[in-house]
């Protein structure tokens, strides 16, 4: 079932309402964007209410796999990603204080605010820094000793072992 994009995220904390489905790719530019492609939509759990403070949150489950180019090979690798997110809804940015840090604000300044913008902020922070096939499975790994490590690391290792052979290499 498709989420709705747009929603009114105080009457469905006021209400309780759990929303379950999936944003399909046209509903997440910037997640496109980011990646090579995105290989399923972006499945979601998402369980309003009104926590022990009366704060109004949102909180849940996301989902997507998405292929990424490998930084080893340059060929593409499929990474699952996968993350629980919490957010408080606020009105202001002078309401932040009052947002613990367990929780994202999620700044609603009129009755309806974008769903899919909150889930897509929060996959993307879910996205590794770097994407790498599993190790034996890239043709990046011919690179690598069987230690895990390049040979390029192994040299600078022995070069830092005496602080004067940094200073040889810089006279070079």
């Amino acid at each position: 079932m498709a989420l709705p994009t747009l929603i009114d995220p105080r009457k469905l904390a006021n209400q309780g309402i759990v929303l379950e489905g999936q944003f399909h790719v046209k509903h997440l530019p910037r997640l496109a964007a980011a990646v090579t492609d995105i290989e399923t939509p972006l499945s979601a759990l998402v369980k309003f209410g009104i926590d022990e403070s009366r704060a109004k949150v949102a909180s849940g489950t996301l989902s997507v796999s998405v292929l990424a180019q490998c930084q080893r090979c340059l060929n593409p690798v499929t990474v699952a990603l996968s993350t629980d997110f919490a957010a408080q809804i606020i009105w202001s940015e002078d309401q932040l204080v009052n947002v613990p840090s367990d929780r994202e604000p999620w700044i609603v300044v009129d009755k309806m605010a974008s769903l899919n913008e909150l889930l897509e902020d929060e996959i993307l922070l879910a996205l590794p820094l770097v994407n790498y096939h599993e190790d034996g499975m890239c043709t990046g790994d011919t690179f690598l000793s069987e230690d895990g490590r390049s040979n390029k690391e192994k040299d600078d290792e022995i070069v830092a072992d005496n602080p004067f052979n940094i200073l040889q290499q810089l006279k070079k």
